[in-house]
């Protein structure tokens, strides 16, 4: 199983993964046009892509799918969690039923926001990837689904000291911290911390704001709780808007991992 986030963020989410020469996309919150040219970043075209599988309603994660159906017509499924939408085109799967797309066993499962949202656990034989990029908290449950997943896609959105201090409105910070908001950093570390004896091997951190946090920030502090946790081996990456991240073979042990320049952020 490969994986890469392709785009992260307010201007549009994307994370593309296959298995055996079959992708599927987890949400399109860009057009058509901008996931084939990011596809083509991480050296695949458009006709691999045999499914979208959303998220979340908001247009940072749906925006693309009326072109995308466009495009690839009858041969592209487009499959939705509750209250998602998605188009006529939608199937939508409930919460906590497994499905089958594209040779991967998927299942959605609810998260705390303040829009029906949801996470996704991706399996492929042994091999298992979760997604969970909008969400105010990491409860139990929330671990629960994700524990056992090799590869984890998670919402690190914002350092709670950049936000307090920063120039949004005091009604946005609230809701930016509330527990149906978006999570900051140390959140995503203690959830990191958590899914690290389980199995966890890399962990890209995704929706990162543009105005309350940094990539560097963001890998700083999920890496030192993993260190100060006993897991230092496990890889951290921060997603960026645009800037596709290496491919990420799921599965792949970690041991003697060495971050390489230009690894870090996205492809170079």
């Amino acid at each position: 199983m490969l994986l890469s986030v392709l785009s992260s963020g307010s201007s549009g989410n994307a994370t593309y993964v296959e298995a055996e020469g079959r992708g599927v996309l987890v949400d399109a919150g860009l057009s058509c046009r901008r996931i084939r040219a990011l596809l083509a970043l991480v050296g695949r075209t458009l006709d691999r892509v045999q499914a979208v599988l959303l998220t979340h309603g908001h247009a940072d994660h749906t925006a693309g799918v009326a072109s995308l159906v466009r495009e690839c017509g009858d041969g592209l499924r487009v499959v939705a969690a509750p209250g998602v939408g998605g188009g006529p085109r939608s199937e939508v799967v409930p919460e906590g039923v497994p499905f089958e797309v594209c040779g991967f066993e998927a299942t959605f499962f609810s998260v705390p926001h303040d829009a029906a949202t949801y996470g996704l656990r991706l399996r492929a034989g042994e091999l298992c990837a979760a997604v969970a990029t909008d969400l105010g908290e990491v409860v139990e449950e929330t671990l629960l689904w994700m524990r056992g997943a090799d590869a984890v896609v998670l919402e690190a959105n914002h350092d709670a000291e950049w936000l307090r201090r920063g120039p949004y409105p005091a009604r946005l910070k609230r809701r930016i911290s509330s527990s149906s908001g978006h999570l900051s950093n140390l959140q995503a570390a203690e959830a990191a911390a958590a899914l690290a004896p389980h199995g966890l091997k890399d962990l890209v951190l995704a929706h990162l704001s543009e105005t309350n946090n940094s990539p560097a920030r963001a890998c700083g502090t999920v890496s030192r709780a993993l260190r100060a946790a006993g897991h230092p081996g496990v890889r951290v990456r921060a997603s960026l808007p645009g800037r596709p991240t290496p491919w990420i073979e799921v599965g792949a042990p970690v041991a003697g991992y060495r971050r390489e320049a230009g690894q870090l952020f996205g492809v170079e």
